[in-house]
């Protein structure tokens, strides 16, 4: 194929756009779209909200709920194991549901929203 030369293709649009206004026009548009969407939440809690969750050392012979599986591992609670229990009293092993809460602000069973942490009186 032969190159064209920049005539034979038509006539070219000038177009007198100042660099600033286009950076403006961005902004404001960025802007109005922040407006749209609204705050965006994390998606998993932070450590100091999931510190706050309730927590307590597991004893096989006064068990305080039903629970006896960490469906996050599938591994048995075992004595003095750190279990932390959500707001819709489903019980982990910490650690495992720690890590789960860093990404996730949901219950790993139920999907209830974790980030209802308790607040102590101030």
């Amino acid at each position: 194929m032969l190159p064209m030369s920049p005539t034979a293709m038509g006539p070219t649009i000038s177009l007198d756009l100042d660099v600033d206004d286009v950076e403006m026009e961005n902004y404001e548009a960025l802007l109005n779209l922040a407006e749209r969407l609204g705050d965006a939440k994390p998606r998993g809690l932070t450590k100091a909200d999931i510190e706050q969750l309730p927590s307590y050392r597991f004893n096989p012979d006064s068990r305080q709920s039903e629970q006896t599986l960490c469906v996050i591992c599938f591994s048995d609670f075992e004595a003095r194991q750190l279990l932390r229990v959500l707001p819709c009293s489903h019980e982990f092993h910490a650690k495992c549901v720690d890590k789960w809460l860093k990404a996730n602000r949901t219950c790993p069973i139920c999907r209830a929203d974790a980030s209802e942490v308790p607040r102590e009186a101030e």
